[in-house]
């Protein structure tokens, strides 16, 4: 490692101590709970416009004031889309369709600290086999990714090697750089590269992890993130 990302390790370590996991988690099962409303109100025939008006709505409801980002939902070919790329259309909810939702609210302040939450998730409406095949292995990649971490207690590169050879061999396309990133209370102090480049073994806790795949010719993707704990 260089200086400089031996120095962010090391920060990454001490921010670590400082973090008080049961918040973290709380703030994540905060954010779930709001994506869940989220999910109940998308119907057919609305844009994609009105479904994030409608995120903020629901995070002003429940009393969020400050966003760690703003909410991305997107439909059909939009699905590809990852958190830097800009949306050229405004696409239109079917009743059979693909939807990849992530938002990140800052449900929960104590002490003066603020914790946010960071999920994400892909719903089907419908029956169409790539859709459901597309939510199914995100789904099953995360759960396994996740096993491997626990199990292994891999460095980041490692983790994403991993989910890297499971999304080739379900037949997808990893899509996502930078994929996770650190989480807890603000400010963030370390790794500010992504996960997938963390040359250490991944603490617990503070930590998001990201899965985001696409099919290899179509326009078509699923996401899935949240807390490792």
């Amino acid at each position: 490692m260089t200086v400089s990302e031996t120095l962010s390790v090391q920060a990454v370590k001490h921010y670590a101590t400082e973090q008080i996991l049961a918040r973290s988690q709380e703030a994540s099962q905060l954010a779930n709970q709001m994506m869940a409303r989220i999910a109940e109100q998308l119907k057919p025939g609305m844009k994609e416009s009105v479904a994030r008006r409608t995120a903020m709505h629901v995070f002003e409801a429940a009393g969020v004031t400050t966003l760690w980002h703003r909410p991305y939902i997107y439909f059909g070919k939009n699905t590809v889309l990852t958190f830097r790329d800009k949306p050229q259309t405004d696409e239109t909810l079917q009743e059979s369709d693909i939807i990849t939702i992530d938002i990140g609210p800052v449900p929960l302040e104590v002490d003066g600290l603020q914790f946010e939450g960071d999920v994400g998730c892909t719903l089907v409406l419908g029956d169409n086999p790539l859709y459901i095949d597309l939510k199914n292995q995100c789904e099953r990649i995360n759960t396994l990714s996740r096993a491997f971490w626990k199990e292994q207690r891999p460095t980041g590169i490692a983790l994403y090697n991993y989910i890297h050879q499971l999304a080739k061999e379900a037949g997808y396309v990893f899509q996502l750089e930078p994929a996770g990133h650190l989480i807890g209370t603000f400010p963030h102090t370390g790794w500010k590269a992504g996960l997938n480049t963390y040359p250490e073994p991944v603490e617990p806790g503070i930590w998001i992890l990201e899965i985001q795949i696409r099919h290899p010719e179509l326009s078509y993707g699923a996401f899935c993130e949240d807390l490792l704990i």
